[in-house]
C-alpha cells in the first residue's frame, strides 16, 4: 500500500498492514463464486501518470505554529505509549524530526512541524515542501541508517508499516522512534495517531483542532449521505497488473470502511483476505453497480476497464459508472483521509453532490 510505496501506494501499504497483523500468508478468499482468490502481492511497476479525483476544498490541516530553533530539545521529559504499544521517553519537545513514511510526513506538516523536519522517506511528496527535504530511503523498506544518525534526530516518526527490524536498529543506536499507525487502522485510530503526534511534539492544541475539524467533516458527510436511498454495490480495484485477476478489497482494512462510510456496499466484503486477488468470473458474477479504480495512477483507464473481455454486462460498465480515485487520499492514514472518504462518496452517490 508503496511494497513499500510506489506500486502500491494503495495495495502494498494495505497488504503490509495486514501482513503485520496476520504474521503469515492468508488463506484463499471466500467470495461469492466457486473460484478461489489469493493474496499474492503484485510485481509490475507503473508507467503512466495518475488520474486523480480533484482534492476537496475542506481544510484538514491546523495552522502552522511558530517553531523554536531546531536542534535544542525543550521542556521536561515526555513518556508516551505509541501505536505499537511501545513505551517511548523523549528528553523533551523534539526540534529535529525525521519521518519514515508519507502518512507521518503529512501528519507532521499538518501540525505545523514542517520547519522541524530535517529529512523524510523517498515517497513523501505532500505537501509540496516535503519534496525539497533530504531523503533517507524507504524504497523496498530499506533506509539509510547512517544518514539518519548523522542528522541527529531527536524524534523519528515511524508508521504501522515500518518494519520492526528498522525500529529496533534505530533504537539500538539511541535514536528515539515513535510509531504512528497500526495494522487495525480505522478513522478513529488515525485521529488518535494525530493526537499522539501532537503530545510528542508539543503541538497538542493544533492536534486537537485538526482532529475536531476532521470529525466535523465526517459528521457533515454522514449527514449528507443520510438522504441516500440505496447502497450501491462497489468493486474497488487496487491493482490490475494481471487484468484477469486483479486485486480488490476485502474485510479488515480501512478501504472497506471507506466504502461503507461513503454509502456503498463492498462487492467482496465476504472475502477471507483483506486483499483478495479475484477473477474476471467473480467480478462479473458479483454484478457491481460502481467500479472505483485506485490503480488509475498506474495506467488503468476507464476505457480499458470497459473493454475487458466479459465485462460488458456488468451494471457499472453498462451504466458508465467506472471512476478513478486519487489513491494517495485513501491509502495514507493521515489528515487527508476524510478527503478520501468524500471523493469515494461523490463517486458512489453523485446525486447527492450536484
Amino acid at each position: 500500500m508503496n511494497l513499500l510505496f510506489r506500486r502500491g501506494s494503495l495495495v502494498a501499504i494495505l497488504l503490509c498492514l495486514w501482513l503485520l497483523a496476520a504474521c503469515g500468508t492468508a488463506a484463499p478468499a471466500s467470495v461469492p463464486t466457486a473460484l478461489p482468490a489469493t493474496a499474492v502481492p503484485p510485481t509490475a511497476a507503473p508507467t503512466t501518470a495518475p488520474t486523480a479525483v480533484p482534492p476537496t476544498a475542506a481544510p484538514t490541516a491546523a495552522p502552522t505554529a511558530a517553531a523554536p530553533t531546531p536542534g535544542s530539545v525543550t521542556g521536561a521529559p515526555i513518556t508516551l505509549t505509541d501505536a505499537a504499544g511501545r513505551t517511548v521517553t523523549l528528553p523533551g519537545i523534539p526540534q529535529r524530526i525525521i519521518s519514515l513514511s508519507p502518512s507521518t510526513t503529512e501528519i507532521a506538516f499538518a501540525l505545523g512541524l514542517g520547519t522541524q523536519l530535517v529529512a523524510v522517506d523517498d515517497f513523501s511528496d505532500y505537501p509540496a515542501e516535503a519534496k525539497a527535504l533530504p531523503k533517507i530511503g524507504s524504497t523496498n523498506g530499506v533506509y539509510n541508517t547512517e544518514q539518519i544518525v548523522a542528522l541527529k534526530p531527536e524524534l523519528v516518526l515511524a508508521a504501522g508499516i515500518t518494519a520492526p527490524d528498522v525500529i529496533k536498529q534505530l533504537e539500538s543506536l539511541k535514536v528515539p522512534v515513535l510509531v504512528l499507525g497500526s495494522p487495525q487502522t480505522t478513522l478513529e485510530s488515525i485521529n488518535n495517531d494525530i493526537l499522539l503526534a501532537g503530545k510528542a511534539t508539543g503541538q497538542d492544541g493544533p492536534a486537537q483542532t485538526l482532529v475536531t475539524t476532521m470529525r466535523q467533516q465526517l459528521n457533515d458527510l454522514k449527514s449528507t449521505l443520510s438522504s441516500a436511498t440505496t447502497k450501491p454495490l462497489v468493486y474497488w480495484e487496487l491493482d490490475a497488473t494481471d487484468a484477469t485477476k486483479p486485486y480488490s478489497v476485502g474485510p479488515g482494512n480501512f478501504v472497506n470502511d471507506i466504502i461503507e462510510l461513503a454509502g456503498g456496499t463492498n462487492a467482496f466484503a465476504s472475502a477471507s483476505s483483506p486483499y483478495p486477488q479475484v477473477s474476471t468470473e467473480q467480478i462479473v458474477a458479483a454484478k457491481p453497480e460502481v467500479i472505483i479504480l485506485s490503480d488509475a495512477a498506474y495506467g488503468v483507464t476507464v476505457d480499458s476497464v470497459a473493454q475487458r473481455p466479459g465485462w460488458a454486462g456488468i451494471p457499472a460498465v453498462k451504466n458508465q459508472r467506472i471512476m478513478p480515485i486519487d489513491d494517495n487520499l485513501v491509502s495514507r492514514p493521515g489528515p487527508r483521509i476524510i478527503e478520501g472518504v468524500l471523493a469515494a462518496a461523490k463517486i458512489i452517490h453523485p446525486e447527492l453532490f450536484k
